[in-house]
């Protein structure tokens, strides 16, 4: 997914490839043992010290909150938000470092609601399998301890880019008893593991909100023309499979709250490239 972000020098790769392989490990053993709220609040220096190397990303963080609210990006209510995004980005890494390693019970201590579960039971109970699509935003990782409840979950990612954080993300799936299904988004046959956890009955979740490979399906999203993924809608058209959208956000206090949309049905007769588009704009 970083190619899709502006290049950085040299010096930002190798101190993020220094801070990944030393902090990563501390926060490992730290995560599950200090108490919640010390550690967002001692997250919120660490995230703060991050993005002084990452300046650019931090500009487009802010012409993204720009458009999304309404508000200048270089008001004071805008600087605010941004910090509070950045807060919350914070919180979701002592997050994932926490609750992964502890008892699925202890992570739904803090789940405050879920609405819309039963559009998941209904999908499983078909046979059918069906494709969860969440995306980049609130604590996605954490989807398949809250969400999961004992189903046969598979799980697709790409790879990140640098490796130390990819080996403790598969290490997170393992103790959270899924499935993990790489794709190569420039593959020829990547989907088709995908394919046969569907077909097995599977719930397979995905991320439906970066156009990794393209040719992306365009959609409009938040006033702006956008090419979204256009495998997730592929793969739910030639299965059968419904695409439910399911996201789990923190609310103000920082508890998680889940919601699981109605599913979408991606007609698999007629005018192909009209049924994936509507489809992907109602995603």
């Amino acid at each position: 997914m970083q190619k899709h972000l502006p290049p950085r020098p040299r010096f930002t790769d190798r101190y993020h490839v220094w801070a990944i392989r030393h902090g990563f490990p501390i926060l490992l053993w730290v995560a599950p043992r200090m108490v919640r709220w010390l550690e967002q609040f001692l997250a919120r220096f660490v995230i703060w010290a991050i993005f002084v190397v990452y300046p650019n990303l931090k500009r487009m963080a802010a012409r993204n909150l720009a458009r999304i609210t309404g508000v200048p990006e270089r008001s004071w209510r805008a600087r605010r938000l941004k910090a509070r995004l950045l807060h919350n980005f914070a919180c979701y890494w002592v997050d994932l470092f926490r609750f992964a390693q502890l008892p699925q019970e202890r992570a739904e201590e803090l789940l405050r609601s879920v609405d819309g579960f039963d559009h998941v039971e209904r999908a499983h109970a078909a046979g059918t399998g069906a494709l969860i699509l969440t995306a980049h935003y609130g604590i996605y990782e954490l989807g398949s301890l809250l969400l999961g409840r004992g189903k046969p979950l598979s799980v697709v990612f790409v790879p990140d880019k640098f490796g130390d954080v990819e080996k403790f993300r598969a290490g997170f799936r393992s103790l959270a008893n899924v499935e993990a299904i790489f794709v190569d988004p420039e593959g020829s046959w990547s989907s088709l593991p995908v394919l046969r956890a569907l077909r097995a009955g599977r719930l397979v979740a995905m991320q439906g909100d970066r156009d990794f490979a393209g040719p992306g399906i365009p959609a409009t999203f938040f006033g702006a023309r956008i090419l979204f993924p256009r495998g997730p809608f592929l793969v739910a058209m030639l299965t059968g499979a419904p695409v439910i959208p399911t996201f789990i956000r923190y609310t103000a206090d920082h508890w998680f709250e889940a919601s699981v949309h109605p599913p979408i049905e991606v007609p698999s007769k007629g005018d192909r490239e009209r049924h994936l588009a509507e489809a992907a704009q109602q995603w």
